[in-house]
């Protein structure tokens, strides 16, 4: 039975291009049992090695953009947040939102909010590489879009960056839009 040190196991963590893992999920990247696993996962947060964010959960990277996209799955990263990243607005958000297929919850110890919304609306996000990891993104016009639907973004930033996303995917996910806020979207958004 291979005997693994704390640094190879950073390192193969690190190498597979993800941050954060779920005890089953290094368990299964190492080759060994969860209670082993867990017993390796607890000396890399005491050497330091590792994060620990929630119970059964730790992370190789600070980053919190990639903490908040791969600690609730499926999630992407959405509304002003999004936008900043993008580069679309200047101001930095207090907080990270995040748009989930499972339950709303709040995370302030990350500074990370996962609204959940229906199936039939989680689209328009791509995966970003970004710290040696990635983050999974909405596209501009569909953060724009989420924002919105989630009384989130304020009338002031859907003003300043409107002219300068795609308008017709803007239309495109605006007609996709099948919520109850609807109607708050095409009010907002005049394309």
């Amino acid at each position: 039975m291979e005997k693994w040190s704390l640094y190879k196991i950073r390192e193969k963590a690190l190498n597979s291009g993800r941050s954060v893992f779920s005890i089953g999920e290094l368990s299964n990247l190492i080759s060994k049992k969860k209670s082993i696993t867990t017993v390796y996962a607890s000396r890399l947060v005491e050497k330091g090695l590792a994060k620990k964010l929630l119970k059964g959960k730790i992370s190789f990277d600070e980053d919190n953009f990639v903490i908040a996209s791969q600690l609730i799955e499926p999630s992407y990263i959405t509304a002003a947040s999004a936008l900043n990243l993008w580069g679309l607005i200047q101001q930095v958000p207090a907080k990270i939102d995040c748009v989930t297929t499972k339950r709303s919850i709040c995370y302030k110890k990350f500074g990370v909010n996962y609204h959940m919304v229906q199936n039939s609306l989680f689209y328009g996000y791509k995966r970003k590489n970004k710290s040696g990891s990635y983050i999974m993104i909405a596209e501009p016009e569909k953060a724009l879009i989420d924002g919105i639907y989630l009384n989130i973004l304020p009338k002031t930033i859907v003003k300043e960056i409107i002219t300068n996303l795609d308008i017709k995917k803007l239309k495109q996910y605006k007609k996709r839009f099948t919520g109850r806020g609807k109607k708050k979207i095409e009010e907002m958004i005049k394309c």
